[in-house]
């Protein structure tokens, strides 16, 4: 008895796959591969546009950490008096950040751009202070300094910084539509 590999076992058993489930599939790759593309056009076409909804995301996104902070502070039960005035203290101090992010879109992604490469650079510490005792240290030793590196890089070069990766991540949106098509072409078909 032989049965036909549809290259996608994760949705089931293989040998079970009919037509339909595989028009189904592959429905479903066309479809996000339309949709993938849309974004990387759209991030492409106006990169300005993409880069002002990236500072207004962030911006609502510190307001609304602002005001779960705030609220907890003054309503959540069991916080001690310390934990409570220091929650309300940075509820405050977050709610007054995403004003500013929210007026100000360009400092906002520089903020962001900080944020980013701070975190890189934090990253890349612990990857090569974690790795002096790992198997795979020169790869965890390269990983580490190109991570401290790209930090570095973001930190002089903030809104640049967030300007490139989101180009990046354009680039990479339009690859991963193009991978889905070829997804789509391929799904169903047995393997010799």
């Amino acid at each position: 008895m032989t049965t036909t590999n549809t290259g996608f076992e994760f949705y089931g058993d293989a040998g079970s796959h009919n037509k339909q489930a595989v028009g189904a599939i592959r429905t479903g790759l066309v479809l996000g591969a339309v949709l993938t593309a849309i974004v990387g056009t759209v991030i492409f076409v106006w990169p300005a546009i993409t880069l002002a909804i990236i500072a207004v995301v962030f911006g609502l996104f510190v307001l609304i950490r602002g005001i779960f902070r705030l609220v907890a502070g003054i309503f959540a039960p069991g916080i001690s008096a310390a934990g409570r005035v220091l929650s309300i203290i940075l509820g405050v101090l977050l709610i007054a950040a995403a004003v500013f992010v929210l007026r100000n879109l360009e400092a906002g992604l520089a903020v962001l751009g900080l944020l980013i490469g701070l975190s890189w650079i934090i990253d890349g510490i612990a990857t090569l202070v974690e790795s002096r005792n790992d198997g795979s240290r020169a790869f965890s030793i390269v990983t580490g300094v190109i991570s401290i590196v790209a930090g570095v890089v973001i930190l002089f070069v903030p809104v640049s910084g967030v300007a490139f990766l989101t180009l990046f991540a354009g680039a990479v949106f339009i690859v991963l539509a193009i991978l889905q098509i070829v997804g789509a072409i391929l799904v169903g078909r047995v393997r010799s």
